[in-house]
C-alpha cells in the first residue's frame, strides 16, 4: 500500500514523478498552494500533520529543530547525491514492510538507505 508523502522543498520534482509511479500520494511543498518555496519547518509539520502525510526530506537540520518526529513521520535520504529514482525505489521498500501509522509514530525517522532494497 502507498504512502501519502510530502516532499521538502530540497526534492526534485523527478523523486515525485518516480513516487506517484509506485502507487504512493504525493505532494511537493514548493507546489502545494498552502505551502511554496521558503515556508518554514514548523508549517510544514503542521500541514503534514493535518494532512496525514509523511515528510521526505535530507535536511537534516528539518530533524534537530522541531518536533516531528512521533508526530508526522520522516523518511530521510542521509546522501543528497542518491538520484529520484533509487530514493523513490527505498521509499517504496520501506512501504512494503511498515505501515504509514508506525512511520508516523515513530520518534526516529526512517533512514532511506540501501538497506531498504
Amino acid at each position: 500500500m502507498g504512502f501519502r508523502l510530502l516532499l521538502d522543498e530540497m526534492t526534485e520534482a523527478a523523486l515525485a514523478d518516480y513516487c506517484r509511479k509506485l502507487g504512493h500520494d504525493v505532494e511537493r511543498v514548493v507546489t502545494a498552494a498552502d505551502l511554496g518555496a521558503g515556508t518554514p519547518d514548523y508549517d510544514i509539520v503542521a500541514y503534514a500533520e493535518r494532512e496525514n502525510r509523511l515528510v521526505v526530506t535530507y535536511d537534516d537540520d528539518f530533524l534537530a529543530n522541531h518536533d516531528a518526529l512521533g508526530r508526522v513521520g520522516v523518511l530521510f535520504q542521509p546522501d543528497d547525491r542518491t538520484s529520484p529514482f533509487e530514493t523513490a525505489n527505498r521509499i517504496d521498500a520501506v512501504a512494503e514492510y511498515v505501515d504509514q501509522a508506525t512511520v508516523a509514530n515513530t520518534d526516529e525517522p526512517f533512514h532511506l538507505t540501501s538497506d531498504w532494497v
